[in-house]
């Protein structure tokens, strides 16, 4: 029993550190050889939830982790690069892919590791221009090898009657469902899991019965990286989280009666236990798939009841303006000044949420701030890049003069978004001190903030209905919120001359934000109101 404990120690366990460990970093290196490419190519095979699911099954079986599939989507629907509902069916695919692994290990390909881990070395070598594909090739390798060295460990301990306890405890059903769910929760990855069961049953250490609920927990127990990530999170990304959760345990739910019936039908596909258990983790995932993105709108609507919330969507992406323009320079003027008025329904609500999270703390505040911010540049570049297309046009000069001013005002709402983030900052600057905006000093940013707000709401919605009526009201908001702004600074004056009150210039650094947002807003009014007068004239 000694040496026998003594190979499990020095054969087994290095074996499985080397399967997580190339795992784990043959996922990185995948990841960051494709970058932003990869993020962006990503956010447009996701509007079709079958092109979506296709999408994630490729990704997964490249990267060999459901989970860094998971977590990036997820994160891209808590960066608004992808919606909640395109992200499912790159959540449905990823577990298809993750299948790949037990097949592979099931066709005996892990004699292959070696061989990979030295043409990866090598590459990374003299790979020149191609050198990065080195690193993901030698991670392969290391998955096979560890896979590899576990199988070569089995033989001495295959009749061991200590091991053959342990494994006769999973006969019970549901012990070995349990058994799938912790063990691929401390691995974090349903690979190794599937992986492992299909290189014990090759062994002869695990039937085919045996093989099934493990499998079958190992999907359930796979939802834990996802829904650590998520937990600070948006509300879209915790429920893209949680759809996976619900996906994955709805799957075994299915197949639980099943499983005698899955056992049955593989069996019948080829004597191979190894093969059987993979494909039984093949034909569980694919048909589980099928069913969830048929059902899918219900689906939805199921993940948007257990995770309920008002929190609107943020989604990067253009709500008037198309890829080409129309020819018609009216209608593309047309298209631009819509676009121009939803980036300032975004700087209104960023100023908003910026401005609230002086007194509503915490990590969601700042993110939905973040955010915000992005999608306010994200419009700008938007605008702009339209703007120079129309530039290359034959224009009059009247229209000359129009995208000149479009420019200077899509400009001026991505400073004002920029002072809405330096109010979140200070907020968090607050937070991180372990402070709280005083009371006192809440109220009397209020009342400033209120004559900026009003101010920005008198351009109207569109930023391209204002006029002199309009300049002037703005004019006499500015001059109460000066005269709002010198009393604040002296009674702040007067309480710092008491020795026992500590010094902060906090409240002093937001006026003078509130204050410089306001000037952009009288110059966005002076702007608008030249903009609306070419307008005009030409109709």
């Amino acid at each position: 029993m000694a040496a026998i404990s003594w190979d499990l120690l020095f054969a087994i366990v290095p074996g499985l550190i080397l399967f997580l460990y190339g795992i784990e970093n043959f996922s990185k290196e995948i990841i960051n050889s494709v970058g932003e490419r990869f993020r962006e190519t990503l956010g447009r095979l996701t509007k079709d939830r079958w092109r979506g699911a296709a999408f994630g099954a490729l990704l997964t079986a490249t990267v060999q982790s459901s989970a860094a599939t998971t977590v990036i989507a997820v994160s891209l629907v808590n960066a608004g690069t992808i919606s909640f509902a395109s992200s499912l069916g790159v959540i449905i695919g990823a577990n298809i892919g993750t299948t790949v692994t037990a097949q592979l290990v099931a066709f005996k390909l892990t004699s292959f590791g070696p061989l990979f881990i030295l043409v990866g070395f090598v590459w990374g070598l003299i790979g020149g221009r191609y050198k990065f594909i080195g690193k993901p090739l030698f991670y392969f390798g290391l998955v096979f090898f560890g896979l590899q060295l576990i199988s070569g460990s089995l033989d001495p301990i295959r009749e061991d009657p200590q091991i053959i306890s342990l494994i006769s405890n999973l006969d019970n059903f549901l012990i070995a469902l349990l058994v799938g769910v912790l063990f691929t929760t401390a691995v974090q990855s349903s690979s190794v899991t599937s992986g492992l069961m299909v290189v014990l049953a090759s062994s002869g250490l695990l039937t085919l019965e045996q093989a099934i609920p493990v499998l079958l927990g190992a999907n359930i127990g796979s939802t834990t990286t996802t829904l650590f990530a998520s937990a600070k999170m948006d509300l879209w990304a915790r429920r893209a989280a949680t759809a996976h959760f619900l996906f994955n345990v709805g799957g075994v739910l299915i197949f639980i009666p099943l499983a005698g019936l899955l056992a049955t039908v593989v069996v019948d596909l080829t004597p191979d236990v190894g093969q059987q258990v993979a494909n039984a983790h093949l034909i569980f995932n694919v048909v589980t798939a099928f069913i969830f993105l048929v059902i899918i709108k219900q689906f939805q609507k199921v993940v948007v009841r257990v995770v309920p919330g008002e929190e609107k969507e943020v989604l990067f992406r253009p709500k008037f303006l198309t890829k080409e323009l129309p020819e018609d320079n009216d209608q593309a003027f047309r298209l631009i000044e819509q676009e121009l008025g939803h980036g300032l329904e975004v700087t209104k609500k960023l100023l908003d949420t910026s401005f609230s999270s002086l007194s509503d703390g915490g990590t969601k505040a700042v993110q939905k701030v973040s955010k915000l911010e992005s999608l306010n540049d994200y419009l700008d570049d938007q605008i702009e890049d339209a703007i120079l297309g129309m530039s290359r046009r034959s224009l009059k000069e009247e229209d000359g003069q129009r995208t000149t001013l479009l420019v200077r005002m899509s400009n001026l709402l991505e400073r004002l978004g920029d002072q809405a983030e330096d109010i979140g900052d200070v907020a968090t600057s607050y937070r991180e001190k372990g402070r709280d905006v005083p009371k006192e000093q809440l109220e009397q940013l209020a009342s400033v903030y209120g004559i900026l707000k009003d101010n920005l709401e008198l351009l109207g919605e569109e930023v391209l209905k204002v006029n002199e009526e309009t300049k002037a009201t703005i004019k006499n908001g500015t001059t109460a919120m000066n005269a709002r702004i010198n009393l604040i600074y002296r009674e702040h004056l007067e309480r710092m001359k008491d020795a026992k009150i500590p010094s902060d210039s906090t409240l002093l650094e937001l006026l003078t934000i509130m204050e410089s947002a306001n000037e952009k807003v009288r110059e966005l009014a002076a702007i608008a109101t030249d903009y609306a007068s070419i307008a005009s004239s030409r109709t």
